[in-house]
């Protein structure tokens, strides 16, 4: 059966639309991770540090590390809040298509989705990724000079094969947190679906475990693509930053 989203045309322009499942399981990301900083943040004790506290800055110490390896030293601090940022809201994304899937039939055309992750959009998923290598250039012109010189960097000779180096930058950053996050998520639905094609005694039996076993996979590929997308934009922001500045 084919999921559907409930969606709005925008400016009245035929095809520009807005899928509202997305918009709204995007922001209600954003909010989960507005609420873990607040709450992280509330009552700063640096005697007594709550739990929230130490988990958070268990994590800005992680990021930093990574900002550390991958832009230098120099650098670490201006790029550990955009790190983190990603790091934690690529996990609460990652991990909300596991909680639920909301479904209401649609006259036997299919099912409108109102709960997924919203990583597993593919135009979100590929958004992130193209900003994120688009960032990274950005970053490489506040230096033109050094920036082209890269690019002919020994010879002119060498503009096709760092082309070809950059361009699939743009592709796999996005398709690879797309693919493992969707994936999960369609086998999720067809063990969840199980108990209603085969029966609810067999179908609880053929789903139920391997359910619980991929639930627990799931988080952790949630985890590691969160992980993944995040060092990788740190790695391409530190490719273009002069080798000289990274100390």
């Amino acid at each position: 059966m084919e999921h559907l989203f409930p969606t709005i045309e925008l400016f009245g322009i035929p095809g520009l639309t807005l899928n509202l499942t997305v918009a709204l399981m995007s922001l209600i990301a954003s909010a989960v991770v507005a609420l873990i900083a607040i709450a992280a943040v509330r009552r700063l004790d640096m005697r007594r540090p709550s739990g929230m506290q130490n988990f958070l800055e268990a994590i800005t110490d992680f990021v930093r590390g990574l900002a550390n390896d991958t832009v230098g030293a120099k650098h670490a601090d201006t790029w550990v809040p955009l790190g983190l940022t990603l790091f934690i809201w690529m996990f609460v994304s990652n991990q909300m298509g596991l909680i639920t899937n909301i479904t209401a039939h649609a006259s036997g055309e299919g099912s409108y989705t109102y709960w997924m992750s919203p990583t597993a959009n593919f135009t979100v998923a590929m958004t992130m990724g193209v900003s994120m290598v688009l960032l990274s250039h950005i970053v490489g012109l506040r230096k033109p000079g050094q920036y082209f010189k890269h690019w002919v960097t020994p010879n002119v000779a060498m503009l096709p094969l760092h082309l070809v180096e950059e361009l699939p930058k743009f592709l796999t950053l996005g398709l690879r947190l797309f693919g493992n996050i969707f994936a999960g998520e369609v086998l999720l639905a067809i063990l969840v679906g199980m108990p209603v094609q085969l029966g609810w005694v067999a179908g609880s039996i053929a789903g139920g475990i391997p359910m619980l076993v991929w639930l627990g996979y799931s988080m952790f590929v949630g985890t590691v693509q969160a992980f993944v997308f995040t060092v990788l934009t740190l790695v391409y922001v530190g490719q273009k930053i002069p080798h000289d500045e990274h100390h």
